[in-house]
Order: C-alpha cells, then structure tokens, then sequence
C-alpha cells in the first residue's frame, strides 16, 4: 500500500483538498482497516463516506483503494514503458469501473474490475495504435497476468469487434465478444473516462457524462465510431443501468 501520506498529497493534487479526515478513518484505525478497505463493503462504505465528507470524497476514497489494491501493479505499467498519461487514464478508468461496481447489483469481481481497469492500456508501452490491445495481451500473459485481465485487455478496443471490424481494422480474428459482466464494466468505464476528462461535459462532471452517454455517443464520431461500434455501447449502457436496477 502506498504510504498514508501519499493519499493526502493525491488528494490535495487532484482536489485541492488533502480529505485527511477520510483517509485517517481508512487507515488509522487498525481494527476497522480491513472492513473499511473491503471491496465486500463497498456500496456500505461509499454511502458512509458520501455522508461524511460529500460527493468528491467518495471519489478519493475510491482513488484510494485502487492505489491501496494496485499499488504493485501500477508499478509494473510503469517499468513496462507505458507512458505516464496512459497509467493516469488507467487508474481513472479502475476508478470509474469501481464505483460502477459499487451500484449494479449482480455479483462481480471487483479486484478483477480493478486490475482490468489497470492493465487494459498495457499495450500503449508499445504502441498507441489498435493493435495495442494484442499487443498488451501478449504482454499480460508474459507477466502471468489471470485470463480475465487479458480478455479485458484484448477485447477493450472498440468494445468487443465483430469479425468484420477485426478484418477492417487488420486485428486477428477472433471471439471479441463481452461474456462477462467485469468486461463490460471497465470497457464502459474506459469510454466514460474518455468523455469527462476530455472536456465535453463541463468541470468533469461525471454523472452528467453518464446521464449524457447517448447523446454524446450519437454527437461525437470520436466516442461513437462507426454504427456498428456505436450500437454495441448503447447496449452495453442500457444493460449497465438494467443491473444498477435490479433487485437483490
């Protein structure tokens, strides 16, 4: 785990604000550290924190926890040549992914959803081109990397390919498809990230880049693509937001 005050310098950089009083009550309490730190707990946690400290607290505290749960493998993007604004964006979208999984209520795997979010731009050590997700694969099962985090990895451009788009885009040919529900999440997220940091929704707002997903995805060739490509993350929205409904 990262040293207690570099989560207050992460803080303070990204907010202006250290939220000392959160990460004290995270980490400096030894007999609550390991529920405070659950991923188990985590819808519990997040609505205490929310109702602690607000909104933007929620969102060091789940910056936190991804630091806390991929201190090592942040690290091993780093050595691997992936360029600081990659590793960035990869910790935003493990972030996002997170906090999504925090509010469907199926069953997921929420340390998978993080090192998914993590490892899916690897390939960008090599490459920003489309075949970084290949290369990124090859690069994960070299690292002994779980399958679910290289099938994230694979299958994270442009969603889940059809055959034609693998062949128009000179990828091989295989099964992209989305299978699982963590694959869908962090590939959701990775495209939310994209929305809100690149300025199409005012102050990276957030809940209005969700709320907005359509349209913006309709309006914006760069997020949308093609039809196809376009299509298949309407679903992947309405079938996130169907879980987020569904009864326990």
């Amino acid at each position: 785990m990262p040293p207690y005050h570099k989560h207050l310098e992460t803080s303070t950089k990204r907010t202006g604000k250290s939220y000392q009083e959160m990460h004290d009550w995270l980490d400096n309490h030894p007999q609550m550290k390991a529920e405070r730190h659950s991923l188990d707990k985590l819808p519990e946690n997040i609505g205490f924190v929310c109702s602690s400290w607000g909104d933007e607290a929620v969102v060091e505290y789940l910056q936190h926890i991804v630091e806390d749960t991929a201190m090592a493998d942040i690290e091993t993007l780093k050595k691997a040549g992936v360029p600081e604004e990659a590793v960035s964006h990869s910790i935003e979208v493990a972030r996002k992914a997170l906090e999504i999984s925090s509010r469907v209520k199926i069953a997921v795997n929420r340390k998978l959803i993080i090192l998914g979010g993590i490892y899916h731009d690897l390939g960008k050590a090599k490459t920003y081109g489309m075949q970084h997700g290949e290369i990124g694969a090859q690069m994960a099962k070299e690292l002994n990397l779980e399958d679910g985090i290289i099938q994230i990895i694979f299958k994270h451009i442009r969603g889940g390919l059809t055959e034609p788009e693998a062949v128009g885009l000179g990828l091989p040919v295989r099964d992209y498809t989305l299978k699982k529900p963590e694959e869908k999440i962090v590939i959701y997220a990775d495209r939310m990230a994209d929305i809100y940091t690149d300025g199409i929704v005012p102050n990276t707002d957030e809940k209005d880049a969700e709320n907005r997903f359509v349209e913006i995805l309709q309006t914006y060739e760069k997020y949308g693509k093609n039809p196809v490509t376009l299509q298949r993350y309407l679903v992947m929205h309405r079938e996130i937001h169907e879980w987020m409904a569904v009864e326990k």
